[in-house]
């Protein structure tokens, strides 16, 4: 067997994968496209089938329509209508403002991409495709034989070819004037559209962040500054620096945080979080085994005595255990003599069920160094002797020690010597238009010094461990990181041949012997596994690793937030995609080989990308076809959450707060992802909208079904955690450049190759029309992207006048523009909520103090833990708000009177349904403040205040979760740890064990603060 072509030998030319891929293509036959063109159809079918069947289910009401109970009013949708026809109407008829107030700007811009690809390219399909399809059809080539210099030239334009730009015959080369009209009026057209969308982004965006609402965030008058010198590094000093952009200097104005480098801290919150996790599984598994076997017995007398589980409530009566001492070595020791009662309790309910060695163990041995227990695994180089303890005991003891830990270091945050300061700062002024006055203006006189700056920045997007990055950093990293994306590029052909092997796994498996284990299999196995199983493999390479690996990418360069970040996945991800599937797919003779000729001489790309694009149509074809039927499917239908929810998930052991997250998750989109993936299929279609004007026809189909596919998830289903407030979809029609400059040129090198019946250049004249165009379309370019940028982020003065006038309006009722003392109000708001509460639980039948974080700070000791203003006792924070989610839960459970009963009890009760769960949780959900304008001016200030705190410092101590249980083990487990509630917490609220022994819950874990939701819009 030959080796020396690549073609012969599968694991040749690795470096190169799927180069030439496309060209092998060419020619492809009427009778393979309708084949392929029937399995899009059929997997299109299956798809929106299923999506019909299931939408209005139980699952499908958590799948295909979350935002219908599980978001706040502002953001709730109607039900989708039975109907498929209502459900199209509906869709379609959704309107501008209406996007934007339920799927943000995000969301709002890029179904807006896509409908602006289809106002390109529909009007290019109704034009050109009549145009060019009778010049390429009776072009006259085919599998004729013409006289070319002299010389017979024998011509094989078959199949779906003979309507591409190949088909033009020597004697009829005049034909190619009408592809240099179509090519100058779709360049034309894609330009004006291109500026068109650029200026409605211009306008809509300006629109909103000069909103009343969004003007009151803290992230629209708020500026992150980094490279900041040493002596800068103080809130006097940079107060003393931006006060000039404040109203007669007034420093009272500005609000600096100066970060800091807690990566202890963090590195101890996180495994306090991993312990308390492992402490509620551990619970959970106990609890489950013995409700398995309480229901064993089944006998009369055990379902008479058998205990009722409460209505739900937000908390579960218990006792502050207050310890004398503040001296941690003193509660270190009492930690230590809880952990050795627990050690010698067997008093347990659950030992009444299982056996001794059912408990789980860890073995252990003493830290004398500073009061530890560890699991001896960690120690495995000491041979000490070790003791096997309970684990939940262990767990319960790590947690306390850790609290107590934590607890200490969060009273002296401000020491330099343990936690140093960063060269970063967030710098919030009085108004929107100082910060962006900041941001505009040079600060520093020394280069690279308090540069770059970055404008809004929400809290709850900020990447803390880039917060302290140096210039010199930056440089290093966005060179490694270029580095790893060539190399990424270039070893792309590993993945790619080996599925090639895959996919040729029939004749492989009897070309090699190392291969002869395989030949035995049945030949449907073989089919399976190179069929669907490659393409599978493939497309999650494509749609999930390689994204993954450019948002890697796009940390390691620097970037400050998520939103930067997406931007940055954005243009490695379409770069990725340009190159390696219209690129290197489309040229035969390879990568490297391709490379190496354009360094050697570079006007040999032009005649590269006509040699090989014409011949690669037919592949992207099939790869539309694909993408249109199959894919647009799989967005509605959505299998891969579908098989996580509904198979994968219930086979694990989900405590009650992971099944809460997994029932109040709603999926949110990865802009980076999606954006880069239609811009290069817009790409692929300027490409070969005059090269092949048949994939205009597959190109206008494809974006169609995605624009009413993305339209539905988008206003039902996603939610946006991160907003670039559209930056992605003017990087997005920038990047569409690439498909316009790559068309230019393939069609510079097509009409150079033109050869008439002497051999002759035929078309000199087009192509020389064709690099006018060409310099043109640079020169467009340069004028328009300098024209706009500015106006990018920036807004211009002249709205401002506007924009306070509209605040002013807007809050009127508030007194805004004439506020009284902050703190008085803030004081004055306290007392009066409360009184109310005061009053509202007088009329209540009285508990005992709550064993959860209902408001208070988490006693350790006779020390609180620090928090950020306002939620550091939210007794009055968001209190409106807050009471509003209890009241209407508590409501809610009145009515039902929810209680749980084993197997065979009759009556009333009975277990709670699904869907009759999801409603509490939505009901509680929806309580939740996530709109500043939610909330009164005192609240606004608290919050917007400790609004860039870095979120370790004020992370509360979380909470153990266990659900209720009809055998009483979980109210026997909260007696029990009535002498730990001083370090460790638990709570048994709003979950409880239904009779398949898993969890269902009614309402958010009890930890989560109130103002969970409005971090996300501050």
């Amino acid at each position: 067997m030959s080796s020396g072509n690549s073609s012969d030998n599968p694991f040749g030319g690795i470096i190169n994968g799927d180069a030439g891929k496309a060209t092998s293509s060419n020619g492809i036959t009427t009778k393979a496209f309708a084949l392929n063109l029937a399995t899009g159809l059929a997997l299109f079918a299956f798809e929106l089938s299923g999506f019909f069947l299931l939408k209005s289910s139980g699952a499908g009401r958590r799948i295909y329509q979350p935002k219908t109970y599980l978001v706040q009013d502002r953001l709730r949708v109607e039900a989708i209508p039975v109907s498929p026809w209502k459900w199209i109407r509906r869709v379609v008829t959704i309107k501008d403002e209406e996007l934007k107030a339920k799927c943000g700007l995000d969301g709002y811009f890029f179904i807006r991409f896509i409908r602006a690809m289809l106002v390109i390219f529909v009007p290019m399909t109704i034009i050109i495709v009549p145009i060019l399809f009778p010049i390429n059809y009776n072009g006259g080539a085919g599998t004729n034989t013409f006289e070319v210099g002299g010389h017979p030239h024998n011509y094989n334009v078959t199949g779906l070819n003979v309507l591409s730009f190949q088909n033009v015959a020597p004697n009829q080369t005049s034909r190619y004037w009408g592809h240099l009209v179509c090519a100058c009026l779709a360049i034309a057209w894609t330009l004006y559209r291109i500026y068109r969308e650029k200026l409605h982004f211009i306008a809509v965006r300006q629109e909103y962040l000069t909103s009343p609402e969004h003007r009151l965030k803290a992230s629209a008058r708020t500026v992150l500054v980094t490279n900041i010198p040493s002596e800068y590094r103080s809130n006097e000093a940079l107060k003393a620096l931006f006060d000039v952009f404040v109203d007669n200097d007034d420093r009272s104005k500005l609000t600096v945080w100066v970060n800091r480098d807690y990566k202890s801290l963090r590195a101890l919150s996180a495994r306090r979080r991993k312990l308390c996790h492992a402490l509620e599984k551990e619970e959970l598994k106990i609890l489950r085994s013995v409700n398995k076997q309480y229901r064993k017995l089944g006998s009369a007398k055990a379902v008479e005595s058998a205990p009722r589980i409460r209505p739900l409530d937000f908390t579960v009566p218990s006792e502050r255990h207050e310890v004398a001492t503040n001296d941690t070595q003193q509660a270190l020791k009492h930690i230590a003599k809880l952990f050795d009662e627990d050690c010698k309790d067997h008093d347990q309910l659950w030992r009444k069920y299982l056996k001794k060695s059912e408990g789980s163990q860890v073995k252990i041995i003493e830290d004398e160094t500073d009061s530890r227990t560890q699991p001896s695994s960690l120690k495995f180089w000491k041979r000490e002797p070790t003791t096997s303890v309970p684990k939940i005991a262990w767990l319960r003891a790590e947690i306390a020690r850790l609290n107590v830990q934590i607890d200490e270091i969060l009273q002296d945050l401000d020491d330099e010597t343990q936690f140093k300061k960063q060269n970063s700062a967030f710098v919030q002024f009085d108004r929107q238009m100082s910060a962006h006055m900041a941001f505009a203006l040079t600060t520093h006189h020394r280069p690279g010094c308090m540069s770059p700056r970055f404008l809004d920045v929400a809290p709850h997007e900020v990447l803390w461990p880039n917060m302290g990055l140096t210039t010199w950093d930056r440089f290093v990293r966005a060179c490694i990181a270029v580095v790893l994306f060539i190399g990424m590029i270039i070893l792309w052909g590993i993945p790619a041949t080996f599925l090639g092997i895959i996919s040729q796994l029939e004749s492989v498996r009897y070309n090699y012997t190392w291969l002869h284990w395989l030949r035995p299999w049945p030949n449907w196995i073989i089919s399976l596994i190179s069929g669907p199983v490659a393409s599978i493999l493939l497309a999650l390479l494509i749609q999930l690793v390689v994204p993954a690996l450019c948002r890697k990418l796009a940390v390691l360069v620097g970037s400050p937030t998520r939103s930067k970040r997406e931007v940055n996945t954005q243009t490695f991800y379409f770069t990725f995609l340009f190159i390696e599937l219209v690129l290197v797919t489309s040229i035969s003779s390879g990568l490297v080989a391709t490379i190496g000729a354009i360094i050697n001489n570079p006007t040999t790309i032009s005649s590269t990308l006509a040699y090989d694009l014409p011949k690669a149509a037919n592949y992207f074809f099939n790869y539309l076809i694909i993408q249109a039927l199959g894919f647009s499917g799989s967005v509605l239908f959505q299998y891969l959450r579908l098989l996580y929810i509904t198979m994968i998930w219930p086979w694990f052991t989900q405590t009650p707060r992971e099944e809460a997250w997994l029932q109040t998750t709603i999926p949110h989109q990865m802009w980076g992802n999606v954006y880069s993936l239609f811009t290069n299929f817009a790409a692929i279609g300027l490409i070969y909208s005059v090269i092949s004007p048949l994939v205009l026809v597959f190109i206008s189909i494809m974006f169609f079904l995605f624009w009413i596919a993305y339209r539905h998830n988008y206003y039902y289903v996603q939610r946006n955690k991160v907003d670039t407030h559209g930056l992605l979809f003017e990087h997005a029609l920038s990047l569409l450049y690439t498909g316009i400059y790559v068309m230019e040129i393939a069609l510079i090198g097509l009409f150079f190759l033109v050869r008439n019946s002497a051999d002759k250049v035929a078309c000199g004249p087009q192509a020389i029309i064709m690099i006018v165009v060409l310099v043109l379309t640079g020169i467009y370019h340069y004028v328009t992207e300098t024209l706009f940028y500015p106006l990018r982020e920036l807004l211009p003065v002249t709205l401002e006048d506007s924009a306070a006038e509209a605040e002013r309006r807007r809050f009127i009722s508030e007194n805004d523009n004439t506020p009284p003392n902050e703190e008085q109000e803030v004081k004055q708001s306290v007392e009066q909520t409360e009184e109310q509460r005061s009053s509202s639980d007088s009329e209540k039948p009285k508990k005992e103090p709550p064993l959860t974080a209902d408001g208070g700070p988490l006693q350790i000791l006779g020390k609180s833990i620090r928090r950020r203003p306002g939620a550091a006792g939210e007794k009055h924070a968001i209190s409106r708000t807050a009471d509003n989610a209890r009241r209407m839960l508590s409501h809610i459970n009145h009515e039902r009177e929810v209680s749980l009963r084993p197997e065979g009890s009759e009556g009333g009760g009975g277990t709670l349904k699904k869907r009759e769960a999801q409603d509490q949780l939505g009901a509680a959900i929806a309580g939740y403040p996530d709109e500043l304008t939610d909330l009164s001016r005192p609240e606004r200030s608290i919050e917007l205040e400790a609004a860039y705190q870095d979120p370790v410092t004020r992370e509360s101590a979380p909470i153990i979760w266990i659900p209720q249980d009809p055998a009483g083990v979980s109210d026997d487990t909260l007696e029990h740890a009535r002498k730990w509630q001083a370090y460790v917490q638990y709570n048994n609220s709003g979950a409880f064990l239904a009779r398949n022994n898993k969890c269902v819950v009614t309402q958010p874990a009890p930890d989560v603060r109130s103002d969970w939701l409005l971090t996300w819009f501050l």
